[in-house]
């Protein structure tokens, strides 16, 4: 049987839908965001640099993911700047505990129109209720596609519905 957010990709390959990191090795805290989120598998994500409280993800330039000037769709740079938030709060966020965004808020700099986009978070502040970070998006020559920050609350966790 199928669950929610176990898509038959999933199903047939049991593998990531994540590069630089072997499966084998996804520590716990990370594995159900890559694991039950099938948003996930829309993108080639590498993980380039995971550690507590900071994060840095590759992307690679999708045709098929740009608006009608040619421009990756701003919706998709934010999901870049939110995966690599996600990730970040993972690595803060107490064991038993879960958590979702209240806020995000975005400022774009310049469209990206090839190559690979690095998203790159931090967190500047990690409480028991709220944790707050900041996420940049880049072109692979370093220079600024947008600027992101974002609240999260602390939660209990909640299954697949």
């Amino acid at each position: 049987m199928q669950k929610k957010g176990d898509s038959p990709r999933w199903q047939a390959s049991r593998q990531l839908p994540i590069r630089g990191i072997d499966p084998a090795n996804v520590p716990e805290r990370y594995r159900a965001i890559i694991t039950r989120n099938p948003f996930a598998e829309h993108f080639d994500l590498e993980v380039v640099a995971l550690e507590r409280g900071h994060v840095t993800l590759r992307f690679p330039f999708r045709a098929e993911l740009t608006q009608y000037q040619g421009a990756l769709q701003g919706g998709i740079v934010v999901a870049y700047a939110d995966a690599s938030l996600a990730f970040a709060v993972a690595s803060v966020v107490a064991e038993g505990r879960d958590f979702v965004t209240t806020e995000l808020t975005v400022q774009y700099v310049r469209p990206l129109t090839a190559g690979t986009a690095t998203a790159t978070a931090v967190i500047e502040h990690a409480g028991r209720t709220l944790v707050r970070g900041r996420a940049k998006v880049e072109n692979e020559s370093g220079q600024l596609i947008a600027l992101c920050m974002s609240t999260f609350m602390v939660v209990d966790p909640r299954g697949p519905r």
